[in-house]
């Protein structure tokens, strides 16, 4: 089954709407780069070629007060064989110190393997029926994505909030027709509006953590594996403070490369966030985060081979949105 540019498509829809999100309110003569990286919108993607397979591949680091909380690397091959959707992944992570590597295998709806790499224990997935399938099945359904270039109305709705950081924009063009967009803003240039916004979905997010359901049973359960043991001592929430009063963006750079048709093949950018917790003790948080697609129409998903292994089986219930 044919998919319209799925895999690039997400990181364009991603890169773009943090775009829109960190650079709202901008304006300059010189708007070259906003130009670039409005022609992104605007491109018609579903005109292109369908996309069977690709590699993606990403990295995503937190920082709190100048330590490293979080660090993780991934990638994922996807791609599609004999009428089924095939994907395969590995994912290593360091959390405060503490190192882990898996690795994980799908083939279809109902055969996914699991590996810890860093217990070298294997696990096949059981009960992956409709109810605990959820997005992984709707992903591989009949369904295509509904995508479609940005519309008049919309661009001039994004012309209006953009304003005045226009200038914040730039763009390198390449011989063979690809770019390199950019955007990089400081905490002067971001508008009072914004930082409305950003009080207002900080107190939203504040009601949902309040209101959120203590962690299951099955959740429980799960952090007994091995993979988990030495993670379930870190508390979170101290060493990720929740940013309760004078929240503030310090500086956001993104950065994405474009392919001469406009499409994404990838994206880096940085954030900076500063703001005092409950106590009234004064943080700042950086995130910084990247990916690319490449191997389009080129790319096999690796095959699990349970041979000479001792598999556990793993009941689907305990991995349904327990994170």
């Amino acid at each position: 089954m044919k998919k319209k540019n799925k895999f690039i498509m997400i990181g364009a829809a991603v890169g773009a709407m943090t775009l829109f999100t960190a650079t709202a309110f901008a304006y300059t003569p010189n708007t070259e780069g906003y130009d670039a990286f409005k022609a992104v919108l605007k491109a018609n993607h579903t005109s292109g070629a369908a996309i069977d397979s690709a590699s993606v591949n990403g990295n995503f680091t937190v920082t709190v007060d100048g330590k490293t909380v979080l660090k993780a690397d991934g990638s994922s091959k996807m791609g599609e064989a004999g009428g089924e959707h095939n994907v395969s992944g590995d994912l290593d992570f360091t959390l405060m110190g503490i190192e882990r590597n898996a690795s994980f295998y799908s083939s279809g709806d109902d055969k996914v393997y699991l590996v810890d790499r860093t217990h070298d224990l294997h696990y096949q997935v059981i009960n992956l029926d409709d109810e605990h399938a959820g997005e992984h099945r709707e992903w591989s359904g009949e369904e295509e994505l509904q995508d479609r270039p940005m519309n008049k109305a919309e661009e001039a709705l994004l012309d209006f909030m953009v304003g005045d950081l226009k200038d914040n924009f730039s763009v390198v063009n390449q011989a063979d027709g690809s770019k390199t967009i950019a955007v990089d803003i400081s905490k002067e240039d971001i508008p009072l509006p914004l930082r409305l916004l950003m009080d207002a979905a900080s107190a939203e997010d504040r009601v949902g953590r309040a209101h959120a359901p203590e962690a299951y049973a099955e959740w429980e359960q799960l952090k007994q594996l091995p993979f988990f043991q030495g993670l379930e001592g870190i508390d979170l929430e101290a060493q990720l403070p929740e940013l309760t009063e004078d929240v503030a963006i310090e500086h956001v750079r993104l950065q994405m490369t474009v392919d001469a048709n406009n499409e994404v093949q990838g994206a880096q950018g940085e954030l900076e966030v500063s703001g005092k917790d409950e106590a009234g003790v004064t943080h700042r948080v950086e995130i910084e985060g990247a990916g690319d697609v490449s191997g389009v129409n080129a790319t096999t998903p690796d095959a699990y081979d349970p041979a000479g292994k001792s598999v556990e089986m793993l009941d689907a219930a305990m991995l349904d949105d327990r994170s």
